[in-house]
């Protein structure tokens, strides 16, 4: 009984209808039972006892077995009478039923003696499987077809046949041999690997293999996992000039070829190559991808709301503060949000950071004290928590506030050392030296600007991530406040001058 309501419920309003209108065109008592035994269950009953209870039929536990096996054959003649291919979000996928589709309706022409039409639907069919590389569904026509024409005595077509079908078996042969690595490239244990030195050289023959059925077969299907395994061994390698490379390959292939054309696949290649251009500071280009990604994954899921993440971090590297707080706030009214706490917490630090970035220091206060998970946390959020809203107190010239912050933003990086990089240590001294100098506009000691200098220049050791958490970047504030400092010493000796 519990396969019979699970199929009822996956039945659409419209599809019950069509099922209730056939039943009510025929007059016979068990069609009569069908229908009975089809409302039951889609009244609540679930258990047979009750069902067979309310049928009051004769008929012993076989009859009714048989009543519910015919009733269940119905709805899937009724499933797939509907065009149910216009449900799938993906062409490809809609495609494969649709072949299958066309393929049984030719069998049912065939045997009711219209050969002709039999054989444009199979035509219809070989098209929809050349244009979406379906070998396994093009094998079967096309075996299909060879059987029609040895009934006529065809020579010349058979030939051909046979021959297409020789080579779509070397095909699908070298496809099922990449489906089955698929499920290798797609596990989580593949990504750990990728970032081991020992198992550098079996990726890379792992690559290399897959670049050559690639090249060799022509096939797009093939060509996906291909993009897919050596852009992710070059991001952990941290080779973003080759990611970006084929990235923009793989964008090529998801967007043209039919076989592996989605929504989803188009956001998800056009999110690499915006990442990778952040990670070679190409901040316009990683805009420009991650524009489309957004556009391109769905509305309400999880992924759009990295992919915006994505965007905020690049538009504020370019100033573009307006953008970014619009692309903010479609995150906090994400419908999903709210499912993960975190997430709500880390969209109001990044609008804190991005009203710091337009100089509404007031708001950004507000917004950075929304939400207090990220400092539940122990990672590099709560630290960089910590660091805006200590240049927030410095803005706004409370020494006071400023030197309690500090001292406990020390001795929780004392206590979780791991977290105290040297861009971390740099500024905590830097804030520490301008508390000392209360917070004027004075020029920082030369062991400091060495440190800063080091910090802009990212030389080793004070690296800034671009897809991290450091969306206001303390060096480069710190820079613009010495600046600052420059311009009024010039503007001194001016007026000294005078």
């Amino acid at each position: 009984m519990k396969g019979l309501v699970s199929l009822v419920k996956t039945m659409r309003p419209s599809e019950k209808r069509l099922l209730i209108h056939y039943y009510g065109r025929n007059s016979n008592d068990e069609e009569k039972l069908r229908l009975k035994l089809f409302k039951l269950v889609n009244s609540g009953v679930t258990t047979d006892e009750e069902a067979k209870l309310k049928l009051a039929s004769k008929g012993g536990a076989s009859s009714y077995s048989h009543l519910k096996s015919r009733l269940k054959d119905d709805i899937l003649n009724i499933l797939l009478m509907q065009d149910s291919s216009k449900r799938f979000a993906q062409a490809n996928r809609a495609a494969e039923l649709d072949c299958r589709k066309k393929v049984a309706q030719s069998h049912i022409l065939w045997l009711r003696g219209a050969q002709i039409e039999g054989m444009k639907t199979l035509d219809a069919a070989l098209k929809v499987a050349d244009k979406y590389e379906l070998l396994a569904e093009r094998l079967q026509i096309n075996h299909l077809i060879r059987e029609r024409f040895l009934g006529a005595g065809l020579s010349d077509q058979l030939l051909k046949l046979n021959k297409q079908i020789g080579v779509d078996i070397v095909k699908y042969e070298a496809l099922l041999k990449v489906q089955e690595k698929s499920f290798t490239l797609a596990s989580p244990e593949f990504a750990k690997k990728l970032k081991s030195k020992a198992n550098e050289k079996q990726n890379l023959e792992l690559i290399d293999e897959l670049k050559t059925l690639y090249r060799k077969h022509k096939l797009a299907r093939i060509g996906f996992w291909y993009y897919m395994a050596a852009t992710e061994f070059h991001n952990a390698r941290k080779n973003f000039d080759m990611v970006a490379k084929l990235g923009l390959e793989f964008l090529k292939l998801v967007e043209k070829s039919p076989a592996v054309k989605s929504k989803n696949n188009i956001a998800g290649v056009n999110q690499t190559v915006g990442i990778a251009y952040m990670e070679l500071r190409q901040f316009n280009e990683a805009q420009r991808h991650l524009v489309k990604s957004e556009e391109f994954f769905p509305s309400a899921g999880f992924n759009r709301l990295l992919c915006l993440q994505f965007l905020v971090q690049s538009e504020s590297a370019l100033g573009l503060y307006d953008n970014a707080l619009v692309h903010v706030q479609t995150a906090l009214d994400h419908p999903r949000i709210g499912t993960r706490e975190i997430l709500v917490a880390r969209w109001w630090f990044f609008k804190a950071c991005v009203e710091f970035g337009k100089g509404n220091f007031e708001a950004a206060l507000k917004s950075l004290n929304k939400d207090g998970n990220l400092l539940k946390q122990v990672d590099e959020w709560n630290v960089q928590l910590r660091v805006l809203e200590m240049m927030l107190l410095v803005e706004q010239r409370d020494e006071e506030w400023l030197e309690f912050k500090l001292d406990a933003t020390r001795k929780f990086l004392n206590r979780h050392k791991e977290l105290y990089t040297e861009r971390i240590r740099f500024a905590v001294d830097a804030i520490a030296f301008l508390l000392r100098k209360e917070l004027e506009i004075v020029p920082i000691s030369d062991a400091l600007s060495v440190r800063l200098k080091d910090n802009l220049e990212e030389k080793p050791g004070f690296e800034w991530n671009p897809t991290g958490p450091e969306l206001v970047r303390f060096d480069k504030w710190l820079a613009k406040r010495q600046s600052l400092v420059q311009a009024e010493n010039e503007l001194s000796a001016e007026d000294s001058t005078e």
